[in-house]
């Protein structure tokens, strides 16, 4: 097999292999949310939203970025060992250091909160998918390209959660186990991906020296806030509609947002396969804008005419189906300006490496949408989520056409001149 056959073999197997991958991280909770609003209530399945709408900062903190700053770095030394073991110990050990600093924050919240301190017991079971996350380097088999591993793996655990769920929630007061088996497939991932790692590559954690660690941290800032700042208006969203409403409102919110994620699914899949592939091949980065384009104006279409249908023939009739069909809607153009952003942001700016350029993109486009939620939620509860998230949308797709067709331009020039 010639060195081009291999290499196409090779971004098809990754790309089927993480499609399987998110995948099943969409349609395993849209499986198992029927049976929980059903038997657990939705008032307190909206408990257990706002719960994990919170833990989903501390996801953020942990991860920080890597899966861009990290993924880079791997896929441009993955064949020399010696660099790569340093990478996983640098961005390990980093991870270790602020999952503690997750738990340290979360525990003063618990303390202080009324809110959550009513709950605690949720976010403390939560601790357990933290250490997961941990545990489970998604961005090394994303940078190494062993797709096929993180999707076998992820079967294993969202199938557990889903059995744990069907087989052991049987009554509304057992609503805050739900948490609990979400966080015990996260750790088992996590303990897979471990031994996965040294048996198959030979490397073995160890702790990194603290000034390694300062300067892996400082190097995927930017990457941090690309990475983080999404969660500022999609997060928030859920959490504000969570503070300001009765929380079974939080859980619609959290539902629309997993239909909509549902539907933008082909976007994160080819942005996460086509972002290290792009890297060392940036001549296909011409045609891949085009791809995105046109595929994420498809599903905007197909999400907006097919809301109502799919959410009645899923969830049932009621008002909670009209409710989520509502949200459903006004999140529709989503996934074209989730494509926009990865086509002319992700594999755009980042692979012309214009990080902070993005970055501050990102973080503008971020602040527009806590602003408009801010502004928005207390009035027109999970309306203003859906609102809030498409401005913020709207904002970093525009930005991000604007100056990567600038950078173009530039790069062109430049050549031309030499």
């Amino acid at each position: 097999m010639s060195l081009d056959l291999k290499k196409h073999f090779s971004l098809i197997e990754n790309f089927i292999s993480y499609f399987l991958f998110k995948a099943i991280d969409a349609v395993i909770p849209l499986i198992i949310i029927p049976y929980l609003l059903n038997v657990v209530s939705e008032k307190n399945y909206g408990i257990y939203a706002f719960a994990f709408s919170l833990i989903f900062y501390f996801q953020n903190i942990i991860q920080f970025g890597f899966y861009l700053s990290a993924v880079r770095d791997i896929a441009l030394i993955r064949d020399d060992k010696k660099k790569l073991r340093k990478v996983y110990n640098d961005t390990l050990t980093a991870q270790f250091y602020l999952f503690i600093t997750s738990i340290i924050v979360l525990t003063i919240l618990l303390l202080v909160v009324p809110k959550l301190g009513e709950h605690y017991i949720i976010y403390l079971f939560f601790i357990i998918l933290l250490l997961g996350e941990v545990l489970f380097p998604m961005w090394f088999f994303l940078g190494m390209e062993k797709m096929r591993f993180i999707t076998m793996v992820n079967i294993i655990s969202k199938s557990m959660f889903a059995l744990f769920c069907f087989t052991l929630i049987k009554t509304e007061s057992q609503f805050i186990y739900i948490s609990l088996y979400h966080s015990i497939g996260f750790l088992i991932a996590g303990l897979i991906a471990q031994i996965f790692i040294y048996k198959k590559f030979g490397i073995f954690f160890k702790f990194s020296k603290f000034q390694d660690v300062k300067t892996t941290i400082k190097g995927a800032w930017s990457s941090f806030l690309t990475m983080a700042s999404p969660t500022i208006y999609y997060n928030t969203s859920i959490f504000l509609v969570g503070l300001h409403w009765p929380q079974r409102f939080a859980g619609v919110m959290e539902i629309g947002t997993k239909v909509s994620g549902a539907f933008g699914v082909v976007n994160t899949i080819m942005t996460n396969v086509l972002y290290p592939f792009l890297n060392r091949n940036k001549s296909a980065m011409h045609i891949s804008r085009y791809i995105f384009i046109v595929m994420g104006f498809l599903l905007s279409i197909s999400m907006y005419f097919l809301a109502d249908f799919l959410i009645e023939l899923w969830l049932g009739e009621g008002n909670t189906s009209l409710e989520i069909g509502k949200a459903v809607k006004y999140l529709s153009p989503a996934p074209f300006l989730a494509s926009v952003i990865s086509a002319f942001g992700v594999n755009g700016l980042m692979i012309y490496k214009k990080d902070k350029l993005y970055s501050k993109i990102i973080v503008f486009g971020s602040v527009c949408g806590l602003v408009t939620g801010l502004l928005l939620i207390p009035t027109y509860n999970y309306v203003g989520g859906a609102v809030t998230i498409i401005t913020a949308l709207t904002v970093k797709a525009l930005l991000s056409f604007v100056f990567c067709m600038k950078v173009i331009k530039e790069n062109k020039k430049t050549s031309h001149e030499v």
